[in-house]
């Protein structure tokens, strides 16, 4: 199984009405036919005026067949990309691939998550998720992760990670608590050690995505 995350960058002002015909045109020609939609987000801290798309696949040869397939959809074609592709300044994308020692987490009544891209040392991925993988029952005792990525195809050395939380208060008192833990602090020390960037959005479910 592979994940393709996909980030477009919206027209200022036009997000709200980029976001409506993904919704009311996209959604219901595209479905689950092309690709399973994963997660659908807006961003509110951050890059402004993005959206944030998660598909997943049984494989490439999967996602290849897939997208050819939505390439040809006649409404696809005529319906949506005419009136959504002038809206959007540019797109880019990912192939991940999920950590079989944590499988993705289905979420309820969170009203935000935060996508956080850590770009490592070069060679530096597994000793990075051993790491996490016995760091994370710790974390756990204070908000718990959707699920973990590494990068297959775009930037390499790449883990990505979503965490939901109810809102930002949440995230505050969950982080404050986390780092007020001996054990997350020592875990965080070696991980850092194998980091070189970090970077992080919240991002805002809309009304139509799986993940909430």
């Amino acid at each position: 199984m592979i994940h393709e995350l996909r980030t477009y960058a919206v027209q200022p002002g036009k997000l709200a009405e980029y976001v409506e015909k993904s919704g009311s045109i996209a959604r219901p020609i595209r479905g689950d036919r092309y690709g399973k939609l994963v997660g659908y987000w807006s961003t509110e801290l951050g890059p402004l005026n993005q959206v944030v798309h998660m598909w997943e696949y049984a494989d490439l040869a999967a996602r290849t067949a897939a997208r050819a397939g939505l390439a040809t959809d006649e409404r696809w074609v005529k319906e949506y990309l005419p009136v959504s592709g002038p809206l959007l300044q540019w797109q880019e994308n990912m192939i991940l691939v999920p950590v079989d020692w944590y499988p993705i987490r289905s979420t309820s009544g969170m009203g935000i998550h935060e996508l956080r891209i850590y770009r490592l040392q070069p060679g530096k991925t597994a000793a990075y998720m051993a790491v996490a993988r016995e760091a994370i029952p710790v974390r756990e005792r204070y908000s718990a992760p959707l699920g973990f990525w590494t990068t297959e195809i775009g930037p390499l050395n790449t883990v990505v990670h979503i965490w939901p939380y109810r809102d930002l208060g949440h995230r505050t008192e969950a982080r404050a608590a986390a780092w007020a833990d001996p054990a997350w602090q020592a875990a965080v020390g070696k991980l850092s050690a194998l980091s070189q960037t970090q970077e992080s959005k919240l991002l805002i479910p809309t009304a139509f995505s799986p993940l909430r």
